[in-house]
């Protein structure tokens, strides 16, 4: 006999069968970044513990370089990106996109050279590795030279390598003296003999590991990008709150054992942002670096690079 009150509970498991956070049901999205980064803890975080599940989406993370990313995402092939400081350049020229949310509040990058190079200064006339020229490493190696003495133009040979790992395997070869790394490549050279020289957010303060849609996406699918950002949001949250889980993640997700993924958390939690959001003076920092390579990047208001609308939105929800 079919009763009001099995009537009633059929009902409740057919809502929940619907709900978004059911994976069957999840919407595709992919979000492409440039390498594996520590730096984009929140991401991995939040993959990790199921928050993009939680907001009906299934998240793909395929790995592009920097310029195939970004004629993905204007193409329509991928819909977020994590390659923000060249999508700040773009906004800076006019192009309809805007960086949404920043893992970091200071670039996560460390200097790191072999045993036998003890002082920056040391490095005179010597190869030091970039991922590429006018990129954010390239920008930041630059200005913490110029900092500890060194001119960047005439007492180092910057050259042009390419991905975190391509750097630390040339530096590990002996091809270069030192390179721009992050962790955990810069912890896993630590046990090799090499050490980091310098951290460079302490050299230059800008926002970094940011992520980047469109504008068209942004005004056509508000809801989609608002459950990312929740997402990711979320992971940031618990990075912070949750060191020693946190940690566990990074074990798994780098296939590190736990004593590179304590160092490693302890380098990129001196970057962790506290909201996602970024600072104008931060943001300025970019412009001018971009200036320096760009003489044709012009005065041009925050607002065309970036939009916090919606995270602001989540965190005064109370999103936890």
């Amino acid at each position: 006999m079919v009763t009001p009150f099995k009537i009633a509970i059929l009902i409740v498991i057919s809502f929940s069968l619907l709900s978004p956070s059911n994976f069957a049901y999840a919407e595709r999205v992919r979000l492409a970044l440039p390498s594996k980064s520590m730096g984009y803890l929140p991401l991995f975080v939040a993959l990790q513990r199921g928050f993009f599940k939680d907001e009906g989406i299934d998240l793909e993370v395929p790995m592009m370089l920097p310029d195939i990313a970004h004629n993905a995402l204007f193409q329509g092939d991928i819909e977020y990106h994590g390659v923000a400081d060249s999508a700040l350049r773009l906004a800076a020229k006019g192009a309809p996109v805007k960086t949404i949310f920043f893992g970091a509040t200071l670039p996560n990058y460390f200097l790191t050279a072999n045993g036998q190079i003890k002082s920056v200064m040391e490095l005179k006339g010597k190869y030091v590795g970039i991922s590429r020229f006018g990129g954010t490493t390239d920008l930041a190696a630059r200005v913490a030279f110029s900092k500890n003495g060194l001119d960047p133009q005439r007492d180092v040979v910057l050259i042009q390598i390419g991905m975190p790992n391509t750097r630390a395997a040339a530096l590990a070869s002996g091809s270069i003296a030192a390179t721009i790394t992050n962790p955990p490549d810069n912890v896993v050279l630590r046990q090799k003999g090499f050490h980091d020289l310098l951290f460079l957010g302490d050299a230059i303060e800008f926002p970094s590991n940011g992520f980047s849609t469109t504008d068209r996406r942004m005004n056509e699918n508000r809801d989609q990008v608002k459950r990312v950002l929740r997402a990711l949001y979320r992971g940031l949250i618990f990075e912070r709150e949750k060191p020693e889980d946190t940690i566990k993640i990074m074990e798994r997700e780098w296939n590190v054992d736990a004593a590179v993924a304590r160092e490693s958390y302890v380098s990129v939690a001196k970057s962790f942002s506290k909201d996602g959001t970024a600072s104008d003076a931060g943001l300025k920092v970019h412009v001018r670096l971009f200036r320096q390579s760009d003489k044709g990047i012009g005065d041009i208001p925050l607002s065309k690079m970036v939009d916090f609308r919606l995270l602001e939105e989540i965190r005064r929800e109370g999103v936890r």
